[in-house]
């Protein structure tokens, strides 16, 4: 921006790899093609990303402030695994702090979230459907954290996986965003932090399924079967 010429040395520190071998093109396209006027469209654009960062600063401490007599309410939010401080403070804007009050139950604190499941039956049959819009900033940050737990070994992560298995990662994400909101209606409910428990949340009725089908496919073949596990 003020005129500096770029030498050799500086662009071997900065870059890596193969990019190593390529530094005389790399000098070449930095210093050959940049012009006056070039320069002072970036410092146009510097300046202006400077002058966000400073009023994205501003904000966070004003959202800070507003914020500080809920801590014990956000810490708990923040509890739930996939959830950082960010999306806790997002979340909490958004249902404020009388949750319980204001929804009896989960079902319809989801269905005000917009992550509950479509109802599309007729005749005894359940169709495709769609969830509702709902909260929009709610539903993002939920989904969000479903997505934050996708590969993570806790049970909310073990749900997602499950549910992908059957449904794809579309379906998993929102079934999973429909059990931290569960979560979060708990927590919020009895004013206490995320515990993990182990709980059972399908896997033997996974193996067990195909196991069975197997079993009646052999017997169907005229042969009976006796099933004892590997010790």
């Amino acid at each position: 921006m003020d005129g500096e010429v770029v030498d050799e040395v500086t662009v071997k520190n900065l870059v890596k790899t193969r990019l190593k071998k390529k530094v005389p093109q790399l000098l070449d396209a930095l210093n050959g093609k940049l012009r006056r006027h070039h320069r002072e469209m970036i410092r146009d654009h510097w300046d202006h990303l400077v002058y966000l960062e400073k009023r994205i600063t501003e904000l966070e401490a004003r959202i800070e402030a507003k914020a500080e007599p809920y801590l014990e309410r956000i810490e708990q939010i923040d509890s739930i695994p996939g959830i950082e401080r960010t999306s806790a403070v997002t979340i909490f804007a958004e249902v404020g702090p009388h949750v319980a009050e204001m929804f009896p139950s989960d079902a319809q604190f989801a269905s005000w979230a917009g992550v509950c499941p479509g109802n599309n039956e007729s005749a005894g049959k359940r169709r495709k459907s769609k969830t509702m819009q709902g909260n929009k900033h709610l539903k993002g940050a939920l989904c969000q954290a479903a997505w934050a737990n996708a590969r993570s070994s806790n049970r909310i992560g073990q749900f997602f996986r499950r549910i992908r298995k059957r449904r794809g990662d579309k379906k998993a994400n929102v079934a999973t965003a429909h059990l931290l909101i569960r979560i979060l209606h708990a927590l919020m409910r009895e004013k206490r932090s995320y515990q993990e428990i182990d709980v059972s949340l399908g896997d033997e009725t996974s193996k067990k399924n195909p196991l069975d089908r197997y079993v009646k496919y052999i017997q169907q073949l005229g042969y009976s079967v006796q099933l004892n596990p590997i010790q």
